[in-house]
């Protein structure tokens, strides 16, 4: 008789499958693959979008995971509207997790309500190279998650580029067109935290693509952004787990 023994490469377990959902959508906007880096301390994950205007990273450490089981470095390679398609059938206070003994493949499975399992085949996506950005800005500020994003929205409905203007007051985000939407986010309205300049600062950014990625504003009650003239805009998302998601845009010249 012969005995079949398999062994796990990997074995991962996340608490709120929300926040994961959040991430795929965000992506989904922004790339069609992404590949998702399982390492012995923790996940990370790297994309530019499709016209290499913007770059979403990835960081949640180990610690963050009600289980975490990695031996060597494990790269999981996924069709991001598909990845989307599975992660949509979730509801609050379900878990995921991730499961290889095969590195062609990897199962996924959702708990907490029905239990669901999907085995999905494991796509070599290649991670892009990024050089080490060292970006100095003149603004840093601490806004309110679901203030900015309503501000963002108001905006991108009239209006393609979205200026972003900083002084000692706190910062000014309106449309470059005539209807003339503006919002104003200071610590005395509530919808900064905290803002931090060495001059007044305005600089230029896509409505459509800061809409995008404010579906992360779910991740947590508030956003630090950082900017300068002429200069990448830099959104982190803190999550309450203790990961981190950054996002770079580049600013709208002309």
């Amino acid at each position: 008789m012969h005995i079949l023994y398999t062994f796990l490469i990997m074995r991962v377990s996340y608490d709120d499958i929300r926040d994961l959902k959040s991430i795929v959508t965000a992506l989904a906007r922004l790339v069609d693959e992404a590949s998702i880096k399982f390492g012995t301390e923790g996940v990370e994950l790297i994309a530019i979008d499709r016209a290499h205007i913007s770059l979403v990273k990835l960081s949640i450490p180990k610690d963050a995971f009600k289980e975490y089981d990695v031996q060597e470095d494990f790269n999981f390679g996924f069709n991001t509207q598909y990845f989307l398609k599975i992660l949509s059938t979730s509801k609050r206070k379900e878990s995921i997790t991730f499961e290889s003994s095969d590195p062609s493949s990897i199962s996924i499975e959702i708990s907490g309500g029905l239990n669901r399992v999907y085995s999905i085949r494991n796509l070599d996506v290649s991670p892009p190279e990024i050089p080490e950005l060292n970006l100095q800005y003149d603004v840093s500020a601490t806004a309110n998650s679901s203030g900015f994003k309503k501000a963002i929205d108001e905006i991108s409905a009239v209006s393609d580029v979205t200026i972003i203007k900083a002084d000692e007051n706190g910062l000014l985000l309106k449309g470059k067109s005539e209807s003339g939407v503006e919002v104003e986010l200071s610590k005395d309205m509530g919808g900064l935290q905290e803002i931090e300049l060495s001059k007044p600062t305005e600089s230029s950014y896509s409505s459509d693509y800061l809409s995008d990625i404010l579906v992360l504003t779910k991740l947590s009650g508030f956003i630090k952004l950082s900017f300068s003239e002429q200069k990448p805009l830099q959104i982190q998302f803190n999550m309450e787990s203790g990961g981190n998601v950054t996002y770079l845009l580049a600013p709208q010249m002309g």
